[in-house]
């Protein structure tokens, strides 16, 4: 090959890789731009859709909090259509008992219970006072702790002997007028007036552990007495002569009382019926087991303490209970 036709192959292949080059460039060229209009129209489409996603959090919120104050709002109509219901109930027994007694009907006699079952009642009342001696577990463990604290303070006083009977024996090994047998017997002296203090706190609380076992020893004979009572096993018979009663007037639509319907109504409403009994139950055999007799006050006198204001105070609670 010549030299000419050498440097025309040069050439044109040094021109054919100018004009590849320039053709790469501009690809690489078209290609970033294309890669960042993606880029863009992807970042739009983002923005667009996290957008629309917020849009559609906030309308879900917002639908949210209206259901939450919708139902807020029908609970609150439904507690007042409840109470007016009550109210309206208590109302129309009210006018119902009035008109009863207008017609002369006299109401249910709750208090008095059949002749024979006249000795059921003195068994039940009899227990009850047996019961009443008992004491309740606050003073059942005063008394514990009175026991307690004596063998507690026996502890401290021996081992405040032991210390004593030990510097005693190292104060006699000591020679007199020494330093060591100063010491000890400031020791000594130290140990023997706190045994002395500790001597007469025993002494206090033997005689309180005498007495608070002595009373434990009655309150366990008073509940062996009790467990073994007719009444104690007989109080179910008489609630259930008691419900039977109440059941039947509430069937007969018979008058109640007024101490009764003072804290119960002439009628209970159909969805508490089975709790209005048992608490009726309940403050009926208060009276009968006391012998209330109060014709305005259900439960009579509130008692200051012992096992009938423990009672009181449980029938007062049932009826609270009721009015929730």
């Amino acid at each position: 090959m010549s030299a000419d036709a050498s440097g025309d192959l040069a050439r044109v292949a040094a021109g054919l890789r100018r004009e590849m080059g320039s053709k790469v460039n501009t690809l690489r060229v078209q290609l970033t731009q294309e890669l960042q209009r993606i880029d863009k129209n992807a970042e739009r489409r983002a923005r667009e859709a996290l957008a629309r996603f917020d849009a559609t959090d906030a309308r879900v919120d917002a639908l949210v909090a209206e259901q939450a104050e919708l139902r807020r709002h029908v609970e609150r109509k439904l507690r007042e259509y409840a109470t007016r219901v009550v109210r309206l109930e208590g109302e129309i027994q009210q006018v119902e008992g009035l008109l009863r007694r207008q017609q002369g009907q006299v109401p249910v006699d709750l208090d008095t219970v059949p002749a024979e079952l006249a000795p059921l009642v003195a068994d039940v009342r009899a227990a009850e006072q047996v019961r009443s001696t008992i004491m309740d577990d606050a003073a059942v463990a005063l008394r514990r702790q009175r026991i307690e604290r004596f063998e507690q303070d026996e502890r401290r006083l021996a081992e405040t002997r032991q210390r004593a009977l030990g510097v005693s024996r190292s104060l006699a090994v000591r020679k007199a007028g020494g330093w060591a047998f100063r010491r000890a017997a400031a020791a000594y002296r130290s140990e023997r007036a706190l045994m002395d203090e500790q001597e007469a706190e025993v002494a206090a609380a033997r005689v309180q552990r005498d007495e608070a076992e002595q009373e434990l020893h009655r309150d366990a004979a008073q509940q062996r007495a009790y467990s073994a009572h007719p009444g104690a096993s007989v109080a179910d018979r008489l609630a259930a002569h008691v419900r039977d009663r109440i059941d039947a007037a509430v069937a007969g639509y018979e008058l109640f009382p007024p101490w009764f319907t003072n804290v119960l109504g002439h009628r209970p409403l159909p969805a508490r019926a089975t709790d209005w009994r048992e608490v009726a139950v309940q403050v009926v055999l208060y009276r009968i087991t006391h012998g209330v007799t109060d014709r305005v006050a259900a439960l009579g006198l509130e008692p200051e303490n012992g096992h009938r204001a423990a009672q009181h105070r449980a029938v007062r609670t049932a009826l609270r209970q009721l009015d929730e």
